[in-house]
């Protein structure tokens, strides 16, 4: 029970921030968080209660805890380490593309031995050795755990639907070997054009630079793109300057309310990337003070895991006091749970 009441007060804290800025990473992070967590505290504890009812559920409930979740755990890293298989054959090997690997084997190694050296107990090991060994796996496992959060948060913004009327559709950049677009790209302007058919008044901002390795700007192969897709060169503004998503913010606010007639009101944005950088888009925008919600274009099924772990590492590293925060609690708890009662 009292683990049930601790996730309900993650949960309205986390609800409380949600409601002032549905963007804020901490408020996310902590709804979700109490949110998996109670899920979880209230599956175990329906299994247990369900196991004493009678002995044959009893079996039962011990088949499900000790055979099927461990099957399940392993088809979860199984899958994380076959995904970079699949991405090296499409996308060519690289270390992005052994992010999955690295984490199913990591799962692999990191769960089994903290549940085997808390079975071993500290009088059988070194204290020193094991407060490190403790330290260091409860800290991956929660990193861990705070991954899944991310994916909740994440699939959850995005569940919220926009039914405003839109005045601008920043549409981001991402790398190009060509004038013409990559599947990539497309996906992200095939969605700005989708919502541009429900808001014909609306305009589009192509938005990125030119990197050192590109033979033109992101945002000229993109309004080329949508050219040739019918949409009003009057109804499409360029910003060429950006190199990161952070300055797709900054420099597309500052094209968007240079077009902006209406002095009274301010203007509806959305912008449009992919589903899993729409997140790390939208704290972005508030960095920029850009009131602006992100619509995400689908992404392919191999490509997702990788792209989720490397905007996760992202978020940690640009949040480094939450980072730092968790570390330090993981701390605290070990030496906490040492201390002689």
């Amino acid at each position: 029970m009292p683990l049930v009441i601790v996730s309900c007060v993650f949960i309205i804290i986390g609800i409380l921030v949600l409601l002032k800025e549905r963007r804020s990473f901490f408020g996310g992070m902590i709804f979700a968080f109490g949110g998996l967590f109670l899920t979880l505290t209230l599956l175990m504890m329906g299994l247990f209660k369900i196991g004493e009812i009678s002995t044959n559920i009893s079996t039962f409930v011990i088949i499900i805890v000790y055979a099927l979740f461990p099957l399940i755990f392993l088809g979860i890293c199984a899958f994380f380490i076959f995904n970079t298989h699949t991405m090296q054959t499409r996308e060519g090997r690289s270390v992005t593309a052994k992010l999955s690997a690295l984490l199913g084997i990591n799962l692999l190694i990191t769960v089994p031995a903290f549940f085997y050296l808390l079975s071993v107990g500290a009088g059988k090991v070194p204290t020193w050795l094991f407060s490190i060994l403790i330290f260091a796996l409860l800290s991956d496992l929660l990193f861990s755990f705070l991954f899944a959060c991310y994916l909740f948060y994440s699939w959850m913004y995005q569940m919220i639907p926009i039914k405003k009327k839109v005045d601008y559709i920043i549409t981001l950049g991402s790398g190009i070997r060509s004038e013409e677009v990559p599947p990539l790209l497309k996906s992200r302007l095939d969605k700005a054009i989708e919502y541009y058919h429900k808001n014909p008044n609306a305009k589009i901002v192509v938005s990125g630079g030119q990197g050192s390795d590109e033979p033109v700007s992101e945002a000229f192969a993109m309004k080329k793109y949508l050219l040739s897709q019918d949409i009003p060169e009057t109804h499409i503004l360029v910003e060429d300057q950006s190199t990161t998503t952070f300055e797709n913010m900054v420099f597309s606010k500052k094209v968007i309310f240079q077009d902006w007639k209406s002095k009274d009101s301010a203007p509806i944005i959305l912008f449009s990337t992919n589903n899993y950088h729409v997140l790390r888009g939208a704290l972005y925008a508030r960095k920029a003070h850009l009131k602006a919600e992100g619509i995400g274009a689908p992404t392919a099924l191999y490509f997702l895991p990788t792209a989720l772990i490397r905007e996760y590492i992202a978020l940690l590293t640009q949040y480094k006091w939450f980072t730092l925060s968790m570390i330090l609690a993981c701390l605290a708890f070990v030496i906490l749970s040492l201390l002689p009662i």
